[in-house]
């Protein structure tokens, strides 16, 4: 056991005693936990003990124990489906309609495992616990005096909805999403930080049904990868906003999972679909992960704050 463990005086924190189930049931992934510890500090802990006490309650339950077995499940899937993208160069998964309906519109496989998982990956792991940071600290001020209306396109688990909505207090959000289970998740985390009266959810597909009331800010994270044809989305997209506004949108390079289709090699991929779609990109950000690989096997997100 790492002596960050054995020497902590925060074992009363509710991180700390969902760590416990983690180590004690998926002790492989332990150390992820206690790495993020130690990386990110004090109030690092304070913030993913405060949401975890909203999301999956403020003491021990079940909702703990499904929380602790849908992030290891999340890994295990992501851990698979890398070493088949290593092994093969490219990813498993193809048709966009098969994994809408073997994952997106799966009751047991979205609410299990997917979105618990993906929802602690937000902190766990940190290329995305560095994109979070960036997007709070470094983007949000940059655009919050001029949106009064947001829209997340592919709300997954709702995390950037509900970080958004607590850094700009007078806007209001609208979450789109083709999994009734994702919209359902993302509306309870509103919902259990008390910000549900500034949002609503919609089940649509901004490709077939364009979204006509245009945002002040639209964002899409990490969806690009999951489409057959994600430069149509991204047109989506900038259609979606107002003239002026902003767009967040990331991806996944290199990055293998369950109901990841398009591969991206390079960040300059990304960067050249949302400028073909007439964005203007001012930030950029590049994070990854298992740092010791070579970069084309290295699983990694770029986001970019764009303006139409």
């Amino acid at each position: 056991m790492s002596k960050l463990w054995l020497n902590s005086d925060k074992n009363e924190s509710v991180f700390i005693k969902l760590f416990q189930i983690i180590n004690n049931k998926y002790p492989n992934y332990a150390s992820q936990w206690l790495n993020s510890l130690k990386d990110f500090g004090k109030d690092w802990e304070d913030e993913i003990s405060n949401n975890i006490s909203k999301v999956f309650g403020p003491e021990y339950n079940d909702r703990w124990e499904e929380a602790a077995t849908g992030y290891a499940e999340f890994c295990t899937e992501a851990l698979r489906a890398q070493v088949f993208f290593e092994k093969h160069g490219y990813y498993k998964a193809s048709s966009y309609s098969d994994i809408v309906k073997e994952c997106y519109h799966d009751a047991d496989y979205m609410k299990v495992r997917y979105l618990p998982g993906q929802y602690l990956s937000h902190y766990i792991w940190p290329h995305h616990q560095k994109m979070l940071r960036h997007f709070v600290r470094e983007l949000i001020p940059k655009i919050i005096c001029e949106v009064s209306i947001f829209y997340e396109v592919g709300v997954g688990c709702g995390m950037y909805s509900q970080r958004s909505l607590q850094m700009m207090p007078k806007a209001y959000g609208v979450g789109y999403d083709i999994s009734d289970y994702a919209l359902e998740f993302t509306f309870n985390v509103i919902k259990k930080h008390n910000l549900q009266e500034r949002y609503e959810i919609k089940n649509q597909d901004i490709i077939s049904s364009p979204i006509e009331k245009k945002a002040d800010f639209i964002i899409s994270q990490e969806v690009l990868e999951h489409l057959e044809d994600p430069q149509n989305f991204i047109n989506g997209l900038y259609n979606a906003t107002r003239p002026g506004g902003w767009g967040y949108i990331t991806a996944a390079i290199n990055a293998g999972h369950t109901d990841h289709i398009f591969l991206y090699r390079n960040p300059e991929e990304v960067r050249t679909q949302i400028e073909k779609a007439g964005w203007s990109i001012y930030d950029e950000q590049i994070e990854s992960n298992y740092m010791e690989k070579p970069i084309e096997l290295r699983p990694t997100i770029v986001g970019y704050l764009a303006r139409r």
